[in-house]
């Protein structure tokens, strides 16, 4: 349904970018309440920060994930660049947040590898939607690894089951055409297959992105031809992140 066009032909590929901007006014992020083990956590207030909503300097929107919808793709619409990537993912816990705040990985190849770098314990757990959920203790020094068994339709949510204010979001696809902003708002999905395609677009705080009137539930449509292809700025106002 979601895959339009007929058939892709091996060897034709395009890459995909574009850049959310804010419209409103950037606010300095706030701390954060660390209501546990405050002898070890405190030491890093200065970085845990609310991270629901980052603006960079130039206003660029962070941690908005843009990727394929698609969930079955063949061989041949998987570029071969993509098949040396990292064989884990890693999440660290480290300064009592999650390190990186937003990531993703694709279940065929990669699994996910979570480390805790802390002195003090802490309660890995995430809330998937088809695979089953996580929640696994996680001593100072130790590390756990995990194999999702299926692609996911929305980033799943991390958190600490120790530690209230920790949360990030991850996302694994069937495929490894998914991107998240930086801090200037920026994404990239190199070497997808041409052909009229549909993504998704999620924030945290938004939940679904409609950044335009005919992104309906934060899908848009596009025709990926060879080459660059640019959706150049992307302007989201505030209300856009008033809350899912």
């Amino acid at each position: 349904m979601i895959l339009l066009s007929g058939s892709v032909q091996a060897a034709e590929w395009g890459t995909l970018t574009g850049q959310f901007l804010y419209t409103g006014k950037v606010s300095v992020p706030q701390k954060l309440e660390i209501s546990r083990d405050q002898e070890i956590c405190g030491k890093f207030s200065d970085q845990v920060l609310d991270q629901s909503l980052v603006i960079g300097k130039s206003g660029g929107v962070k941690n908005i994930f843009f990727y394929l919808r698609e969930s079955k793709l063949d061989e041949s619409q998987i570029h071969s660049d993509y098949q040396g990537v990292s064989p884990s993912v890693k999440i660290q816990n480290k300064g009592c947040i999650f390190r990186p705040h937003v990531s993703g990985l694709w279940v065929k190849k990669q699994q996910l590898l979570t480390e805790n770098e802390d002195l003090c314990a802490h309660g890995f757990q995430v809330k998937a939607y088809r695979n089953p959920s996580l929640n696994q203790l996680l001593p100072p020094g130790e590390s756990f690894t995990h194999r999702f068994e299926y692609g996911e339709k929305l980033p799943m949510r991390m958190s600490c089951s120790i530690h209230p204010w920790q949360e990030g979001w991850l996302l694994a696809l069937n495929h490894p055409y998914f991107s998240t902003t930086d801090d200037s708002g920026a994404f990239s999905i190199k070497n997808l297959p041409v052909g009229e395609w549909e993504f998704q677009v999620w924030h945290e705080k938004a939940g679904y992105l409609i950044a335009s009137p005919d992104w309906t539930r934060g899908r848009v449509k596009l025709k990926i031809v060879p080459g660059k292809n640019d959706l150049g700025v992307i302007k989201v106002t505030p209300s856009l992140f008033a809350g899912k």
